[in-house]
């Protein structure tokens, strides 16, 4: 049954699944596996070789992540590009297109998988609609566990103009917060996303305007749950990553740390508070 039919069910606008986008495929294979534990296994595909990521290998139950793949074209810098559920591909094109977006890829077909677009915000930040073949994908059971993608966190230059792209968009709606200021960053307004009403919402991504100081486009930052945060940007230096922001806490939340990989794709990595680090 789908989500529309179902009373229970919580809507689409869940990030299921991301995809490396970077110049140096192989290597970065290398730097995640070493430092997630991640199964990457080569897949050849008509347009080249996709880099299929897992948690962990298949015989051990391991769970599909994303995926490893050449920048669409020269010039373009690593990114991550996350795939967020619809209950309509074009539909969603059509609304990016008229809410002041761009569309990158047109509605495209996956055989056996489902079909997907590639957009691009007001502000540059791209995301990619997906409707997958088999329907309606089921929620997860329990919380994401270590090596697990667990948020998706909008960096824009312009928030105000997305905040009214993403509802349209998505089946998100928007709530919005005051952070309270820390030793190294001010008072600021934190935009959550939220899916579903009432008692069945769920919360789908966040956004905050790209802080003054800050340089580059914007850019949606994946997070990856972790079982120790300092340890992992430990390693991850050690590996060749750049560490954007050093590990910090989030008040009554988590601790977290952001992160450039080699080739220069940001991502973040998480651990709630209320599991003791290491």
């Amino acid at each position: 049954m789908s989500d529309e039919t179902t009373p229970a069910a919580v809507p689409h606008g869940r990030f299921v699944w991301h995809d490396l986008r970077t110049t140096d495929p192989d290597a970065a294979k290398a730097f995640y596996a070493a430092l997630f534990g991640w199964d990457i296994q080569d897949v050849p595909m008509p347009h080249g070789t996709y880099r299929m990521i897992s948690d962990r290998p298949a015989d051990e139950g391991g769970q599909g992540l994303g995926g490893i793949e050449d920048v669409p074209q020269e010039g373009v810098p690593a990114h991550w590009l996350g795939y967020v559920t619809v209950s309509d591909v074009d539909a969603a094109a059509e609304a990016a297109t008229s809410g002041g977006g761009q569309v990158h890829m047109p509605p495209t077909d996956i055989p056996e998988v489902g079909r997907f677009s590639i957009v691009a915000d007001p502000s540059g930040a791209v995301v990619a609609p997906f409707r997958s073949a088999s329907g309606d994908l089921p929620e997860p059971e329990g919380p994401p566990t270590a090596g697990q993608f667990c948020w998706d966190e909008l960096v824009s230059t312009d928030a105000a103009a997305c905040e009214g792209f993403y509802q349209n968009l998505f089946p998100w709606r928007l709530e919005s917060m005051t952070m309270p200021s820390g030793p190294e960053m001010p008072e600021f307004t934190y935009h959550l996303f939220k899916r579903g009403e009432g008692e069945a919402a769920k919360d789908g991504a966040g956004m905050l305007q790209m802080p003054p100081q800050a340089e580059g486009p914007s850019h949606w930052i994946p997070y990856i749950a972790v079982d120790d945060v300092d340890a992992l940007c430990a390693k991850a230096e050690s590996l060749g990553a750049c560490i954007y922001k050093q590990p910090d806490d989030i008040p009554n939340m988590g601790r977290f740390a952001v992160l450039g990989d080699p080739q220069g794709a940001t991502f973040a990595v998480w651990k709630n508070l209320e599991q003791p680090q290491g």
